[in-house]
């Protein structure tokens, strides 16, 4: 059923909610028998989701959570309580999603086909609630036919700024359409350009708005560095606000608990090796704020390999001050920026001894910790 997706996968992107509309009703319309937060933004999105996920499932809940992209496998994308969808269910879904796809508006992607099986998986499955990571924007995204219990908005910065405009206030309004008449929204954004379309488009909407504190404030968690103590609010004032029923005990349970590889990654300490998935200006400039606060004065060797849609030069200003030596090398993707540098397994090598930290895309992310599997059981 890979080989289906993959097919998918070659019709690229096609942003649009007619086709998953369609074929959601063919499905019979899981997505509406479901209880969902709803979590967008640029940076941020899929951590959060992920320690809302972790706060419920330690109060005894049923906790469904789809995200993207994967590291390794399409099935880590839809779990519940933490458990990837198995591959037969995988392989299940994906038959009736294909069974329906002849008549829809246009060719599906594999995005659309993704989504519908995580609502048909979390339906089939009965979860008690389910948390769902906006893909791409969030006003056309495949996820943006839910009505959720909260919106969340976790931040806005420059990101695909070709298809989601090229201001901070054209984002905004882009992921703002995340926001549901009467729907609570909860935001870490602080921004005047950003946050001013955000309070806008909740009051257009109904829908009260929270803004959660600034940077550095809010919970700890499993994971590192203070921009995700600011998620960590942003899940829990979530919670809070779909008025479920978690006492503070378990809260900080379910953060204490929660995993999100490739953010902030310690694989080794002696040497240090980090893998993080920053892939953006934004996501550059939090990864460098953590290794100062965690590291203080420390350099690094960075082994760096980004996409050939993404800000590459901007990210690499952000992190040149904290390098001892920056090797440019690429992923495994057919995006990949740079296909001519250094293969990612001599970079490593070359890099064995120091500490090093390997950033610039999640596909680079997951090639990283394949070989660095590989090695540690050779």
């Amino acid at each position: 059923m890979n080989r289906y997706l993959a097919s998918l996968e070659k019709f690229g992107m096609n942003l649009g909610l007619q086709r998953i509309e369609q074929l959601l009703d063919r499905l019979g319309n899981p997505q509406r028998k479901l209880k969902i937060i709803h979590v967008a933004g640029t940076n941020g999105k899929g951590s959060t989701c992920a320690m809302i996920a972790a706060i419920l499932q330690a109060a005894g809940y049923r906790v469904g959570l789809y995200t993207s992209p994967h590291l390794f496998k399409y099935n880590e994308r839809i779990k519940i309580n933490g458990q990837d969808i198995s591959d037969k269910d995988f392989s299940q879904g994906l038959t009736g999603i294909g069974r329906e796809e002849q008549g829809l508006a246009g060719k599906l992607t594999a995005f659309e086909a993704l989504t519908a099986l995580a609502f048909w998986y979390f339906a089939k499955k009965k979860v008690d609630y389910a948390v769902v990571e906006v893909g791409l924007g969030g006003r056309l995204d495949a996820t943006n036919v839910v009505t959720p219990l909260i919106s969340v908005i976790t931040n806005i910065d420059l990101e695909h700024t070709s298809i989601l405009g090229r201001t901070l206030a054209r984002i905004a309004l882009e992921k703002a359409a995340i926001i549901k008449p009467g729907v609570p929204v909860v935001t870490a954004e602080a921004k005047p350009e950003a946050l001013q379309v955000i309070k806008h488009q909740a009051e257009k909407k109904g829908s009260m708005l929270i803004q959660v504190g600034s940077q550095g404030e809010g919970l700890p968690s499993a994971l590192v560095g203070d921009h995700q103590k600011i998620n960590a609010a942003c899940a829990v004032v979530a919670v809070r606000l779909a008025d479920i029923k978690v006492d503070k005990e378990t809260i900080l349970r379910g953060l204490t608990k929660v995993k999100w590889p490739a953010r902030f990654q310690i694989v080794k300490k002696e040497p240090l090796t980090i893998v993080d998935g920053a892939h953006n200006p934004a996501g550059a400039r939090v990864l460098a704020a953590a290794l100062r606060l965690k590291y203080p004065g420390r350099k690094f060797v960075f082994i760096f390999g980004t996409q050939t849609d993404k800000a590459a030069d901007q990210m690499l200003d952000i992190l040149r001050p904290l390098a001892k030596k920056i090797i440019v090398t690429h992923s495994s993707h057919q995006n990949a920026a740079e296909k001519k540098s250094l293969p990612l397994v001599r970079a490593l090598t070359l890099a064995a001894r120091e500490d090093r930290v390997i950033t610039g895309s999640l596909f680079l992310a997951a090639d990283a910790l394949k070989l660095l599997d590989r090695r540690r059981r050779a």
